[in-house]
Formats: structure tokens, sequence, C-alpha cells
């Protein structure tokens, strides 16, 4: 199952990072601020594969985000996750008020 996950949620869950791998849907080099521990997949025909290659466990919980204001990529990885039976994926779609700082969102 796939759910969308509000700004606080996100915030919190990139903060503490507990049991969720955190996938920026951002090509690494266009990625404003490297996170530790957030992988970089960039969303096209073979993210199905790249995930599930390095993440087979499909009891694993997942959220799948863009802070690129209108991109609709991480609903779009969220279905496909869910489409291969991933049981816990959450996306989050970045908007106006996502502001990057060094230390997280703000």
């Amino acid at each position: 199952m796939k759910y969308e996950i509000p700004r606080e949620a996100f915030k919190q869950r990139l903060e503490e990072r507990l049991n969720f791998v955190l996938v920026d849907l951002l090509p690494a080099d266009s990625t404003p601020v490297k996170y530790e521990n957030v992988v970089n997949l960039k969303y096209g025909s073979d993210f199905k594969t790249a995930f599930s290659t390095q993440f087979p466990n499909k009891n694993q919980n997942v959220i799948v985000y863009s802070l690129k204001p209108g991109d609709n990529s991480p609903e779009a990885a969220a279905n496909d996750l869910a489409d291969l039976g991933y049981h816990f994926v959450y996306f989050y779609k970045g908007s106006p008020e996502d502001v990057v700082l060094d230390k997280g969102l703000n």
C-alpha cells in the first residue's frame, strides 16, 4: 500500500530515520543537499529493478520523495513499489514551503 505523507511527518522521518529507507528521486548531481543515509535513485524505466535489487525486503518502510515543487515522480514511484508488493510505501511531493538548510528541512 502507498500513502501520501504530510510535510511535518516527512520532516520528522527525515530527521529521525527510524527504520525507513529514504529515497530522493532527483539525480544525485541535482540534489541540493546530500543527506546522510538517503539513497538517490532517478525515477525512470529502470526504477523498479534498481530499487528491488537494492532493497529486496518488501516489509521495509520506504519514503520516496522529491523536493522539487510540482514533481509527480514520488507518487508514481510509490505506485510502482506498491505494485511490486512493498507494504509500507510513503511518498512526499515537495512544496514551495520546503527550505533546505544544512541540517535538514526547515
